[in-house]
This record gives C-alpha cells, sequence and structure tokens, in this order.
C-alpha cells in the first residue's frame, strides 16, 4: 500500500455489501435544509452506513474523511482532507494554503483562509463526512478548525459529522442558531419494520413472536441484531443475552458466541490481522502467510461481517469494524503468549511503514518499547512530516523514546528542537545545542548533524529576537564547518545553512569580513534554484543584509526578483510579508512615502488575513521610519500607536526598533522631554539585546537627544562610544549617518568646528558615490543648517544642492546671501530682470505674462514682505479705484502664481503680500543681508580678519550686484527708492572692501577690485576718487589723472554734470603738487 493508497483509505467513503436502504431517514436528511448534520450514536448502530448508502442512493458529491487519533495534529488533518479534495475534483488544480509553523499560533485564522479555498475548489452542491469526529481529544486544535469550517459552509452545501458523542459546546451556538441537524440514537435505532425486514434480507425466516422478541432483545441496536442473527443459525428461538453495561461488552459476548463457532483457519486469519486498523489483501497475505486472505475478507465483507470497504487504488483497502476490532485485540492477548504477540506487532509494525501507515506503526511499536525501531522510523520520516507541518505528532513521537534513548541518539533530540522552534524558540534553541553537543560527542562525525543543529541553534535566536549575543558561540562553528565541508553547499539543505549564517552575521556581526562573500554566494545559488519557497526563505534576508549596507540598487534588483517569483508561484503568507518588509525598508532609506505606505499594509494585511504576526511589529516600526524620512508625522504616529495593540507580545529586539523610532519622532515634533526618554529605553534594550547595527543608531540618537538638551559633554561621549563600535563594521550606509549627525553638532559647538567641517567632508565625500539622501534620525532643519554650511565651505556643492532638492529642505529668506542653495525660484533683478525656476529661466510669453511679473517687481521694490494691496495697485493701476483695482489684483496675483506652479511661494494674507523665503530668493534681499554681515564683520580689528573671508565677500558682492535695480528697465517711482538704496549700499561695501586691501599693504588688489566695481556701476563718483587716491599710492599718476578724466565724461554724458568739489579737489592735487 502506497502512501497514496493510505490517504485514499483515510479519505474514500466506504461501501457496505446487503444492506437495508434507511428510507426513513433518507427521507429526514432530504427535508433538512440546515448546512451542518451531526448523526450521533453507540458504536454499531449503522451511523456511517446510514451516511454513505445516502449519499450513494442520491449520487450526491461529497468528499469523505476519516477522523482518527492522528487528526489530533491538527495539520494532519488538513494535509490529508487536502490529498481528499484534490480526489474528488481534479480540476482544476486545487491550491490550498500551506500550514507553515508560523501558522500554529493561529490555527483559526489559517482553517477560515483553508476552508475558503477548499470549498471553493469543490463548488456547490457537495458534502463533506467527517466520519469518527470522538476520535481526537477535547484538547487538540482540530475542533478549533472544524468550528471555523462549519462557520464557512456555503449555501447548497453541507458537513455532516458522524460522532459516538453528541456535538461539544464549542457548537452549541449552531445548535443554538438552527444552522444543526442532529440526528441521534432515538432517530437511527431500528424500527421494528427495519429490524424485520433485516432479518428476512439476510434469509432467516421467524414467527412473528420471535421477531417481536428479537427486536426488544436488541432494542434497534444493528450490531447487536446482526450478532444474535448469526448465534440462532437456523433456530427460531433466541438465546438469552446476559444484561451487560456497554454495546462493546454485548458486542465482544455475541461475537464470542460467533467466532467459537467459525473454522480455525479463519480464526487464526482474524486474530493475526487485528494489529492491523486497515488493509489490503496484499498486507493480509505478508502478515499471515495465508494465500487465500483476498478471499477471505471478501467474504466477511459480503456476507456484512463488520468489514468496511474502500476502493482505493491500486487495489481495495479493508478495515475491521472498531467493535470487531476491539474484540479481536482483547482474544490475541488471550491466544497468544507475550513473545508471540510482540513478534506480530513487530512485523505488522514493519508491514505498517511499508505502506505508508506510519503513525500506526509507532504506535505498535511504542506498545512493545521496541525503541531502536522507533528511532529508525522517526528519522526515516521526520522531515517529510514537518514539510507537511505535523510537527506536534513528531514531537510526541519523541518524548515517547525514553531519556537515555534520546541521549544515544542525536537526532531525535535535533527533530524534536525543530518540531518545537516556532512554538517556543528558547526551549527550540536549547534542544538544538543538546543535539549539537550529542552530534560533537561522537566518535564518528555526523558532519549533516552538526552543522543542522548548529543552524537550528542560530535560527531559534534569530526567530526569537532577544538576546543575538548568544549568536557569538555559534558563528565561528557554522563558518568553520561549512570551510570544512563545503560539500554541504552543494546539498539541498546547503542554502539553509548559509541563509542562517549571513542573517547571524548580519544581526550580531556586521564586521565579519566574509559577510558580503556569504550574502553574494546565497543569492546567486538561490537565484539559480528552482523552489520558489527556498527562494523566499534566502532572498528576503538577502535584500535587508544588502539594504542595510547602503547598497540601494542591488537590493532594489533583489526586490523586483522576489516580485517577479511570487507573481507566478504562491508562496506562504509568511514569505509574502517578510518580502514587504524588504520593501518598506527599502522605500524607508530612499524615502519613497507612498510606496512605503502601500507595502506596510499589504503587510500588515497578508498577516491579519493569514492570522500571524511574525513581521507586523517590524512592518509597522521600519514604516513609521519611512513617514518620517518623508516627514509625514501623522501617519508615523498612527502606525506607532498601531505598535502596542498587535495581538502578540513584541520581542525584545522590535522594543528597540520601536524606542528608536519614536526618539526619533519625538525630536521631529520638538518633544524633548518625550525623546529623551525613548532614547533611554532605545539604548538600553539595543545594548541588551546584542545589535551592534541599531546599538551605533541609538547611540547616534542620543547623542543628538542629549546635545539638543544642553549636555553636549555627554552626547560628544556618546558620539565616540558610536564611532569606536561603527568604525568596527565598516559600513558606509552607517559611516554615512554618524558622520552628518556628528557633523551637525560639532559646528553648532565653536569648539568642534572644524572637526565637525572634518565630519562634514567625510560624509560627503562616502555619501555621494552611493548616492545617500536621507538617513535614519535625519531632521529637516538642521539638515538644511548642515547642508548650508558645507555650501558656504564649498564642500560637495552639487552633491549638498541635490540632498536639497530631493528633501525638500528649506531656509527662511534670512540666509538669502548664502551663495548655492538651490532655491525652488530665483528672482534676479539687479541688472536685467530673469526669474528662475530651479535653474530654468521663465521666459515671458508675450503680454499675458507682463502684468503678472509686473506685480512680482513692484512686490520686490516694496521689500517683498508684507505689501498691502493698496501699495501695489497704485503702483501697477494707479488710475483704477476701488473694487476694480481689487479685481486686477486678485486677478494678475492668480496668474503669477500660475505661472509659477507653486501657491507656497506667494502668501496673502490680511490684505498683505509676501514672498515666503523659503521657496523664493532674491538677489535684493542676498544684497541687503551680504551687506550687513560684511558690516558687522569690520566690527573688530581689520587686520584680524582672515583674507579669505573678505576674499569671498568680493567676489560674492559682485556676483551679487550686477547692476542697478531693474537697471535695463524704464524708471518707475515705485522702483527708484530701492534702487538708489542698494546702489549705495553696494558702493559703500565695495570701498569697505577696497580700503580692507589697502590697509593690508595689497593695494594693487584694491585696484582691481575697484575697477571691477566701476565695470558694473560707472556713476559711482566716490568708487573714482577712492581709485585716484590708490594710483597715488602705488606712484601711478598718469593713471589717477585718467581715472578723473573717466569720471568727467561719464558723469557730463549721462547725468549733464561735473564731479563734485571733494573729487576735482584729489584731481588739482595731482596736477598741481604743492
Amino acid at each position: 500500500m502506497s502512501t497514496r493508497s493510505v490517504s485514499l483509505a483515510k479519505t474514500t467513503r466506504p461501501s457496505f455489501a446487503g444492506i437495508l436502504p434507511r428510507d426513513r431517514l433518507f427521507a429526514m436528511l432530504d427535508a433538512t435544509r440546515k448546512s451542518v448534520i451531526w448523526v450521533t450514536g453507540p458504536p454499531g448502530c449503522g451511523k456511517t452506513t446510514l451516511v454513505a448508502s445516502y449519499l450513494e442512493r442520491r449520487k450526491q458529491q461529497s468528499l469523505w474523511y476519516q477522523v482518527d487519533e492522528g487528526d489530533a495534529d491538527v495539520a494532519s488533518f488538513f494535509y490529508y482532507l487536502g490529498l481528499a479534495a484534490s480526489e474528488v475534483r481534479r480540476k482544476p488544480q486545487l491550491r490550498l494554503p500551506q500550514l507553515t509553523p508560523e501558522y500554529h499560533a493561529a490555527i483559526s485564522a489559517f482553517a477560515r483562509r483553508y476552508f475558503q479555498a477548499l470549498y471553493a475548489h469543490l463548488g456547490a452542491p457537495f458534502a463533506m463526512v467527517l466520519d469518527g469526529y470522538h476520535e481526537v481529544s477535547a484538547q487538540s486544535a482540530f475542533h478549533d478548525a472544524i468550528r471555523v469550517a462549519l462557520s464557512e459552509v456555503p449555501a447548497d452545501c453541507s458537513v455532516v459529522l458522524i460522532s459516538r458523542s453528541d456535538p461539544p459546546p464549542l457548537m452549541a451556538r449552531l445548535r443554538a442558531n438552527q444552522a444543526m441537524e442532529v440526528l441521534g440514537w432515538e432517530n437511527l435505532r431500528l424500527t421494528q419494520e427495519e429490524s424485520n425486514a433485516i432479518v428476512r434480507q439476510r434469509g432467516h425466516h421467524l414467527s412473528d413472536h420471535t421477531l417481536t422478541e428479537l427486536y426488544e432483545k436488541t432494542q434497534g441496536w444493528a450490531a447487536g441484531l446482526i450478532l444474535t442473527l448469526e448465534q440462532v443459525a437456523g433456530r427460531d428461538s433466541i438465546a438469552q443475552v446476559p444484561e451487560l453495561s456497554t454495546p462493546q461488552l454485548v458486542f465482544d459476548y455475541l461475537a464470542g458466541e460467533i467466532f467459537e463457532k467459525s473454522d480455525s483457519r479463519t480464526q487464526t486469519f482474524l486474530l493475526n490481522t487485528a494489529y492491523l486498523p486497515q488493509m489490503t489483501a496484499e498486507m493480509a497475505r505478508s502478515l499471515t502467510g495465508e494465500a487465500d486472505a483476498g478471499a477471505i475478507l471478501a467474504r466477511m465483507y459480503h456476507e456484512n461481517y463488520f468489514v468496511t470497504l474502500k476502493q482505493a487504488k491500486p487495489e481495495p483497502v479493508y478495515q475491521y469494524h472498531p467493535l470487531l476490532r476491539e474484540f479481536l485485540l482483547s482474544r490475541v492477548a488471550e491466544a497468544f503468549d507475550e513473545d508471540t504477540r510482540i513478534g506480530l506487532q513487530r512485523k505488522a509494525a514493519t508491514l505498517l511503514e511499508a505502506n505508508g501507515l506510519v503513525g500506526d506503526c509507532v504506535a505498535l511499536l511504542r506498545e512493545i518499547n521496541d525503541w531502536e525501531h522507533m528511532v529508525e522510523v522517526i528519522r526515516s520520516h521526520a522531515e517529510a512530516m514537518l514539510n507537511r507541518g505535523m510537527a506536534e505528532t513528531l514531537a510526541q513521537w519523541v518524548v515517547a523514546l525514553p531519556k537515555e534513548v534520546q541521549q544515544q541518539h542525536p537526532w531525535t533530540l535535533y527533530w524534536i528542537a525543530v518540531a518545537r522552534m516556532h512554538a517556543s524558540p528558547r526551549e527550540g534553541r536549547i534542544l538544538h545545542e543538546q543535539a549539537f553537543d550529542l552530534f560533537r560527542a561522537q566518535k564518528v562525525q555526523d558532519v549533516a548533524g552538526l552543522t543542522l543543529s548548529c543552524s537550528g541553534a542560530m535560527d531559534s535566536i534569530l526567530y526569537e529576537l532577544d538576546d543575538f549575543t548568544l549568536l557569538d558561540r555559534w558563528i565561528p562553528i557554522m563558518d568553520e564547518l561549512l570551510r570544512a565541508h563545503p560539500e554541504m553547499l552543494s546539498r539541498p539543505v546547503g542554502t539553509r545553512l548559509e541563509t542562517s549564517l549571513l542573517a547571524s552575521m548580519v544581526i550580531r556581526q556586521p564586521h565579519h569580513p566574509d559577510l558580503e562573500k556569504w550574502v553574494e554566494h546565497a543569492y546567486m545559488v538561490s537565484a539559480a534554484h528552482d523552489d520558489p519557497d527556498l527562494r523566499m526563505l534566502v532572498e528576503p534576508r538577502v535584500a535587508i543584509a544588502i539594504l542595510w549596507g547602503g547598497h540601494y540598487p542591488k537590493a532594489s534588483a533583489v526586490i523586483e526578483g522576489m516580485r517577479r517569483l511570487t507573481s507566478r508561484h504562491d508562496v506562504s503568507p509568511f514569505a509574502l510579508s517578510m518580502m514587504r518588509l524588504a520593501e518598506v525598508m527599502y522605500f524607508m532609506l530612499t524615502a519613497q512615502h507612498d510606496e512605503c505606505l502601500r507595502s506596510v499594509h499589504e503587510g500588515l494585511e497578508i498577516e491579519r488575513a493569514a492570522g500571524v504576526n511574525v513581521t507586523s511589529h517590524q512592518l509597522l516600526v521600519f514604516g513609521a521610519g519611512g513617514m518620517l524620512t518623508c516627514g509625514d508625522l501623522d501617519a508615523a504616529r498612527t502606525m506607532l500607536d498601531e505598535f502596542p495593540k498587535l495581538p502578540r507580545s513584541p520581542a525584545r529586539f522590535d522594543l528597540c526598533l520601536f524606542h528608536l523610532f519614536s526618539t526619533w519622532h519625538a525630536m521631529l515634533s520638538h518633544d524633548n522631554l518625550r525623546a529623551f526618554q525613548q532614547q533611554k529605553l532605545a539604548l538600553r534594550t539595543a545594548v541588551e539585546v546584542g545589535c551592534p547595527y541599531f546599538e551605533v543608531l541609538c547611540r547616534i540618537a542620543a547623542a543628538e537627544v542629549l546635545h539638543e538638551g544642553g549636555e553636549r559633554t555627554n552626547a560628544m561621549a556618546q558620539f565616540q562610544q558610536a564611532y569606536d563600535l561603527g568604525r568596527r563594521i565598516k559600513n558606509h550606509l552607517l559611516e554615512f549617518t554618524g558622520l552628518m549627525s556628528y557633523a551637525r553638532v560639532a559646528l553648532e559647538d565653536s569648539r568642534h568646528r572644524r572637526l565637525g567641517l572634518r565630519a562634514l567632508r567625510q560624509a560627503l565625500a562616502v555619501g555621494k558615490p552611493r548616492n545617500f539622501v536621507t538617513f535614519t534620525l535625519w531632521r529637516p532643519d538642521p539638515l538644511a543648517r548642515l547642508m548650508s554650511r558645507a555650501l558656504e565651505a564649498r564642500i560637495e556643492p552639487d552633491y549638498a544642492a541635490e540632498i536639497i532638492r530631493r528633501c525638500g529642505l528649506t531656509l527662511d529668506s534670512a540666509h538669502t546671501a548664502l551663495s548655492g542653495w538651490p532655491w525652488p525660484f530665483k528672482a534676479y533683478t539687479l541688472g536685467p530682470f530673469r526669474l528662475l525656476r530651479g535653474n530654468v529661466p521663465i521666459v515671458s510669453s508675450g503680454k499675458g505674462q507682463k502684468r503678472p511679473l509686473d506685480l512680482l517687481k513692484v512686490l520686490i521694490a516694496h521689500g517683498g514682505r508684507e505689501v498691502t494691496e493698496t501699495h501695489i495697485t497704485e503702483a501697477l493701476w494707479p488710475r483704477i479705484d476701488g473694487d476694480s483695482a481689487h479685481r486686477s489684483f486678485t486677478s494678475t496675483l492668480h496668474r503669477l502664481r500660475k505661472l509659477l506652479g507653486e501657491d507656497r511661494a506667494l502668501v496673502l494674507s490680511e490684505g498683505k503680500l509676501s514672498l515666503d523665503g523659503r521657496y523664493v530668493w532674491t538677489d535684493t534681499w542676498a544684497l541687503e543681508q551680504l551687506t550687513a554681515l560684511i558690516d558687522q564683520s569690520w566690527r573688530g580689528r581689520r587686520e584680524n580678519i582672515d583674507k579669505s573671508t573678505v576674499a569671498a565677500f568680493s567676489d560674492r558682492l559682485l556676483d551679487l550686484y550686477a547692476g542697478p535695480f531693474l537697471g535695463n528697465e524704464a524708471d518707475e517711482p515705485w522702483s527708484q527708492t530701492l534702487r538708489q538704496r542698494l546702489r549705495n549700499r553696494y558702493v559703500r561695501t565695495a570701498g569697505d572692501i577696497a580700503r580692507y586691501w589697502q590697509q593690508a599693504g595689497d593695494t594693487e588688489r584694491a585696484v582691481d577690485y575697484l575697477n571691477r566695481v566701476l565695470d558694473v556701476d560707472d556713476l559711482a563718483e566716490s568708487v573714482y576718487r577712492q581709485l585716484m587716491q590708490c594710483y597715488v599710492e602705488l606712484g601711478r599718476v598718469a593713471e589717477a589723472v585718467e581715472g578723473y578724466a573717466r569720471c568727467r565724461s561719464v558723469l557730463a554724458a549721462r547725468l549733464g554734470v561735473e564731479p563734485s568739489l571733494e573729487t576735482r579737489g584729489i584731481y588739482e592735487k595731482l596736477v598741481h603738487p604743492q
């Protein structure tokens, strides 16, 4: 009998020979409209016969399942029921959810998905029969699964449950809602007429008196009736049957009477086959040596001698009625001595295993204490059982072995460790450790046992997420084993071993020199593999390892490969949620808000529908991180609030992540007290859990929070510890994060500015080739200040500008003097007017855009801040009053906003219009800030000012002042005031710079600078005077005279005036020296 035959024997509807149709009960079943039917009664009352014959008579499509003790392991039930369903209807191909270990804490949720898929496959109308419900112990999760199955039954379908007991309490609601029909003993007991019909059908001719007496004796019990008829055997009288308390005792009495009348050959056959719960003719021949075994079984079936037949393939399967089998087993104990019984049981066990009845085999071996044989059976079938989810059964078998036997056979400990790992990771770890120690103590090295138990210990630690320091023992052991035995990597289990190692290295030893090699090799092997489940075990972990190393394009390629794989194959919900977790991390680190949010919701929905919560905590915290990366504090708060509400308690590592991202949220919310509290919890938990990568991040967070609280010494101490730990890891993303955070803090402390600039230079050098933009714990305002310092110091200005643009960083108008900041809009009004969006000019396309741009120019001319509508309308529409002017203003403002494409650039509040300095830069603001900054620098001793600073001021001033305010446009009253003020500022500041160079002994540089100033504004008479004095100082009198001549010519030609007395006085001294 093959395994397939076993399943068919378990899932094939029985057939019975020579039975009486129960038309009375058939009518009752026809009349019921309820989806659940419970058939209950004592053994031998015809429960199974009734249901099977009814389905046969009505030709109804059905799925038959014989429940037994093995179904107490609900995984066995799901597995065999799936096989049954695939036989009932072969097309379309059946795709049922797989009971992976993650489901064992949520059987009800799994059962719902399972039965929804099963019922959809079967299609209405159908009947599902569960025969022998009473065989499963009350404590089994099987009953929860059935409760769900009954709640999901579609219309026009039914589930029939056959049991010796009444419906259990968990089905009380079905009865209360009148959704269950119960056929009990009062319904099933034979009527007088049915009893008489059976007598006639079996060829007996009894008087009415005897028929009545027979019925009174048997009380409508079908089994008792048949046995009594066998006993009377042609007599018209009924023997006295003692009053016994149970059907089994009565059956034993009557069967004993009949058994004694059977020939010895039949008796021997029955006793020798009693240990087989089901058998084919070939099995019976092998066990008994009886050549006519098939004929004996067929005869017993056709004579309806408590034998059922199931038409399985390749050959039929027979089963003794439970009452008959119990009777035979009691007779075996009386008829055979102990050695004979043990020999028979051992032979039966071997036969059962060979035919796929492994559970029955183990039960017999346990009964005779044949532990060595039992160990071999366990080892042969353990992996297949785990693949089917039957960990509970496997664990029960191993636990049944004496302790000394377990110690002698490390594989038994290994298999129970695997079986227990997901339900109890800590117990699984301890058992794996014990198995490893036993394997290591063996004289002959078992490499498979050593590597698998080592891998199991690591997986248990990783699954528990509690104390990663425990991995320090196992990483070098596994590394050494795989180096010494590379052949293990070529076996099917090799990829799993490699995955355990690389995941352990990532989480505990990210500094390991071979980590990248293991990651690359695992991915290469996985990508070439055909098994989607194996690939989805490996590739999410590979993607996460690559991600946290900062290799975003490579991680994206791995994730995209997983998406293609899952679109073509069915994989477990846990594998899908792991892929979603990798996506969430990727979108968090690359600041993709909508994609991150979608992956979080999809991952959570996968786990909610499956009833598991393996990755839900991390989906929420990394999702919150993604929202914080993109500045969506409300969405982040929502996710963090959901974290403690999940059904499963968070692991310690998950708590570390929660406190870290809560710290980040508090910092962004300017909640310093909460930030301080959360960073303490995060750091303490990170140290306890033993994850170096996140300990570095937690120390960086602590440093930022302490700095904000004024504890600068403690902040620097945390940075130092983070640096010392991070230096070992050699992780570019972590290095970038740490350097950026340290640079920001150091630059705000005058004592550490030099170190801050150096750290900033190093950070941008690390980040630029890897296209790092955002990072964990970044905040917009501090990062904006940091990038402004990078621009000021000319440190990777293009890369700094890219970070600014992609992060949407803004500076207010108080920083417009800064060169290089990529404002969304730039308005140039000094010299020719230009308006840029980014670096692209907004070109006027005619009259339609002229007025909006005029409004912008007027706004700038009046300072750009809180300019009243009245000022603007008087400048642009001086001849229009009242409502008309207001309508013109409103319409033109709307057109200007449309032209810009950014409503936030212009703010209208209480009748006053302003440019928002975070989005719009103007050269007028920049010039005024720059000149004020230069003026401030002169307040100290000028000789103490750094020459490079003055040189930068000089160049920046000339860059900004490209000519008078709107100098290429017609003079307007509203532009003249600002034009003159800015020109005066420019000339005065330029003169101050020139005097600085003179006083610094670099008059040649002063001359050059003054000439450059005059190239921009040749009407600045004070500049001519200063230039003439510089020439005199250099002894270049002729050039001084030429300077005066140029001044006089320009003033005469442009303004029609002569030089001032002061200028002429300098000239007279040149031409008429005393």
